[in-house]
């Protein structure tokens, strides 16, 4: 899943969780191999596992 050009990172990993959530993913790592799969990397550009998802979605939510 690539973004449309100008989107931010975080409407891309938005977008990717709501497309993994919606497909039913209900665990860091089912989301986290979902995310994966559907082409939404890490701030920079690296593949999720549960740890780098956790740790993102906190530094997120400390953020906001």
């Amino acid at each position: 899943m690539t973004g449309s050009p100008g989107e931010s990172y975080e409407d891309r990993l938005g977008d990717g969780l709501e497309i993994a959530l919606a497909d039913g993913a209900e665990s860091l790592a089912a989301l986290s191999e979902r995310l994966n799969a559907i082409g939404v990397t890490g701030p920079r550009g690296e593949r999720w596992d549960e740890a780098a998802l956790a740790q993102e979605l906190a530094r997120l939510a400390a953020a906001t």
